[in-house]
């Protein structure tokens, strides 16, 4: 009798991590995703249509609360888009545990673009919904 295989945990993201240029921002984002976006192109014949993948386009996008205090969110967006050249970010679920095959890292780089930097209700948090570009895919470390 074969021993059945454990039971996959899943991935609870209540202690990630997000950082952009190297600062952190893990205390100031409620969400994160790195999504890719392929472009599909459709070829119309007298057989019928047919859908090809075209290129796929990858995007950082999260909900960061907005702060001014130093080194917080306003410090390090603006900064980025100051420079006007692409900054490494990097994704980790959980920033106590070790990076590994059970917590991989995911990373890149994210071609930085204007933000609304005041954006709420009243008595509300000022949130930025960010979605950069990535200059490529992402990369997933495990070590």
């Amino acid at each position: 009798m074969s021993t059945p295989a454990p039971t996959p945990n899943p991935v609870i993201l209540d202690n990630a991590s997000l950082t952009i240029d190297g600062k952190p921002l893990d205390c100031l984002t409620s969400h994160v995703e790195i999504s890719p976006d392929t472009a599909i192109t459709t070829l119309d014949t007298f057989c019928g249509s047919r859908d090809y993948p075209g290129i796929t386009k990858w995007s950082l996008v999260a909900t960061i609360y907005q702060s001014f205090d130093a080194d917080a969110s306003e410090d390090v967006l603006s900064a980025a888009v100051e420079g006007g050249v692409p900054v490494p970010f990097t994704v980790l679920p959980d920033r106590s545990a070790a990076v590994s095959t059970t917590n991989p890292e995911f990373g890149g780089e994210v071609i930085p673009r204007p933000y609304a930097p005041i954006n709420g209700d009243a008595g509300a948090a000022s949130e930025i919904s960010l979605e950069w570009s990535m200059t490529g895919p992402p990369t997933k470390t495990t070590t």
